[in-house]
């Protein structure tokens, strides 16, 4: 409802101002009647009006004194003077004070009317138009840790160039990395972490990380000496140490009091790995593929462990055929759940040729490593509720037995070749019979995350689907690309974010998606005709 004073010294006019118009029909609300400046300046700066309808020669104080002396307390109400005064100054004056309109007396019904209903639908466009910015300045504080999130990410996959690109966006968004400060990078991880979570709902999974994170905060902080966040992609916590505040402290009995903290609160083992220190925000993605190493290392010294890029002998050849044999078997096992054929065959190819072989003096330890791979394999099909015996008609143990049996190697890898890409097949037609709960699951998730940087790839983990297959299904289905449905969701969430004058435009790119500036408005110009800014001039 519109709230109105209305102030005259006659009150013939004053009663006949407030009876004589429906004021409801204009959503407006009559709180108070003054018959000079004083009581009308008091009932104003207690009720707080929308509307002040004042007469301008009254007692004590006349209508544009009041005008002046509400505008200087700072009160925003509308004004309107009904005056039978016909003179040119008190007119300037009124406009002067930004009233909405100046009425000559006798007024007449429908000059009211016409006014008051101007001035009514001018303060409902400025309530819906502040309820949106006030949306909008939500939705915005709600997207900044995302944001925030987004472009530490962005530093740690080496996506920028220049330093001049990013220092801007690292004092918006509050992040504390200063130019020329010294930094490493840490990534803790849960410990065998698929079978950690494996009875975890995805509500009690994002639990879990938020108590990490609040434990690893807290130490950070007590510390003074750097801050963490959470990489939701690769399901591990970033910790970003800066070693200028790092007097009295070590990066590795910091990383030892957080797993022993999160053993002690949150009854999960962690561990993790602790790249070099660098100078610069362009290098720490360095230091973050130092942590990544330094991290699969725990595959030999075990759960709850901190390793730092320097513990690791780079020369020691058993270690590395380890890890190699350990990072080609996740990518092997991740082909399968896609159900690509065609890429489990050259992952085990490659398997075969770059680990196995060159590294098996004695047929014993290619019929270990073939047997090995076997129980990888079991694995990622107990997750979807299928076994080697459901799909192949064999068990695991029959099917080492085949293997033990081969008497060369063309027979071993003919068998393990033709085994994988069966439970690819299977695997990818149990996918394609639900292609429209895929479909679905797609929009939902560009939907939801339209913010982020979402890859094809990334989909296609999402719906368990090769990226190729996922891409031919949604176009036959819906007719369009998932890149052009996808695009076409950020630019109609630009549209509204435009509608805020105080959102700069590098912002919304972020808020919906876009990584460079010049890229959305090149996009956003194609899409509706005009660039971002003439677009925001034309609302």
């Amino acid at each position: 409802m519109i709230t109105m004073v209305i102030a005259d010294d006659e009150e013939l006019i004053r009663d006949g101002l407030h009876s004589i118009v429906d004021w409801s029909e204009f959503g407006i609300e009559v709180i108070g009647l003054a018959e000079d400046g004083q009581e009308a300046y008091d009932l104003c700066m207690r009720l707080k009006p929308d509307i002040l309808c004042t007469d301008i020669r009254m007692p004590i104080m006349d209508g544009l004194e009041l005008s002046q002396k509400l505008r200087d307390e700072g009160m925003t109400a509308k004004i309107v003077i009904i005056s039978g005064i016909q003179d040119f100054h008190y007119a300037k004056t009124a406009l002067s004070m930004h009233a909405e309109a100046y009425v000559l007396k006798p007024v007449k019904l429908h000059e009211l009317t016409e006014v008051f209903g101007q001035v009514a639908n001018k303060i409902t466009r400025e309530r819906d138009s502040e309820a949106m910015n006030t949306k909008l300045h939500q939705q915005l504080q709600d997207s900044i840790p995302a944001l925030r999130e987004k472009l530490l990410i962005q530093l740690l996959s080496r996506y920028y160039t220049h330093e001049n690109d990013i220092y801007d966006k690292i004092a918006y968004y509050q992040i504390p990395l200063s130019k020329g400060e010294y930094a490493a990078i840490g990534i803790l991880q849960i410990d065998d972490f698929e079978k950690a979570i494996q009875h975890y709902s995805e509500e009690n999974k994002q639990l879990l990380f938020f108590a990490i994170h609040n434990v690893v905060a807290e130490i950070l902080t007590n510390a003074a000496c750097g801050f963490a966040f959470t990489n939701t992609m690769e399901n591990e916590l970033i910790l970003i140490f800066n070693e200028k505040s790092l007097i009295g402290h070590k990066y590795m009995d910091l990383a030892e009091e957080m797993i022993r903290c999160i053993r002690q609160y949150v009854k999960v083992s962690a561990s993790i790995g602790i790249g070099s220190s660098v100078s610069s925000v362009l290098q720490l993605s360095y230091s973050y593929q130092e942590a990544k190493e330094a991290l699969q290392h725990t595959f030999f010294t075990g759960t709850e462990s901190v390793v730092t890029i320097g513990d690791i002998e780079h020369n020691n050849t058993e270690s590395k055929l380890h890890l190699q044999l350990y990072e080609l078997e996740k990518q092997l096992i991740q082909q399968l759940k896609l159900g690509d054929s065609q890429g489990v065959t050259v992952l085990l190819n490659k398997l075969f040729d770059e680990v196995i072989l060159p590294n098996s003096a004695q047929v014993e330890q290619v019929y270990f490593h073939a047997a090995e791979l076997v129980f990888q394999l079991a694995r990622p099909l107990h997750e979807t509720e299928e076994s080697f015996e459901s799909i192949l008609g064999k068990s695991s143990i029959e099917i080492i037995q085949i293997i033990q049996n081969t008497k060369d190697i063309g027979s071993l890898r003919s068998f393990m070749t033709s085994m994988i890409e069966d439970i690819a097949r299977y695997m990818q037609n149990k996918h394609n019979s639900k292609s429209q709960k895929v479909i679905s699951r797609i929009k939902q998730y560009i939907d939801q995350n339209y913010m982020n940087n979402i890859t094809i790839q990334l989909l296609a983990e999402e719906v368990f689907l090769s990226p190729t297959y996922m891409c031919q299904i949604f176009k036959q289905e819906t007719g369009e690309t998932i890149i052009e449905y996808l695009t076409k969701v950020r630019i109609d969430k630009a549209k509204e974010l435009l509608k805020s004058p105080d959102l700069k435009i590098f912002v919304i790119a972020e808020m919906v998606g876009f990584e460079n500036a010049t890229y959305f408005t090149s996009v956003f110009k194609k899409i509706t005709g005009l660039i971002p800014g003439k677009y925001r001039e034309s609302l």
